[in-house]
């Protein structure tokens, strides 16, 4: 397990830059928080699992590139379309090694703005599966503010 609160200084931010070209090594990475907006983490291997509270900075495109089974993310800006974008990719063969999803972010609402066709609150409880028929998913909403998504082979 590797704890980082990265609070912006020039040492703790040349410190990052060295373990995170080599984080598939660790099993569980927690980034507490990133204060400094002139510095944004970037990950470049991934760790089997990562929790990353204050997540502002960590975005769409982050998310995409993750190969971790277990993400966790807290205060996020990501939003309903965004969420539409990630369920469509999983549904894709995106995310292979996911097995749970969790984010929380004052974005995801029901605002009108639909997910896989759905707004927000018909999602709860929904069971989906990809495109090729070997996973299935069981999505499930915490209020407010949340989704958690939870992945199993289709059987």
């Amino acid at each position: 397990m590797l704890n980082i609160c990265l609070k912006g200084s020039m040492e703790e931010n040349l410190l990052w830059n060295q373990i995170s070209s080599d984080l598939r090594r660790v099993e569980y990475l927690t980034i507490s928080s990133v204060p400094n907006p002139g510095f944004t983490p970037v990950i470049t291997s991934w760790p089997q699992q990562i929790s990353i509270m204050n997540s502002a900075w960590f975005t769409l495109e982050s998310l995409l590139t993750c190969t971790c089974n277990i993400i966790t993310i807290g205060r996020s800006d990501l939003e309903n379309k965004d969420l539409d974008d990630i369920l469509n990719n999983w549904k894709t063969g995106g995310f292979p090694n996911l097995e749970y999803l969790y984010i929380k972010g004052k974005n995801i609402t029901n605002n009108g703005t639909t997910i896989l066709g759905r707004n927000l609150r018909e999602l709860d409880g929904m069971i989906i599966q990809t495109n090729d028929g070997s996973k299935k998913a069981t999505i499930k909403l915490g209020f407010p503010w949340a989704i958690e998504i939870y992945v199993t082979p289709f059987e």
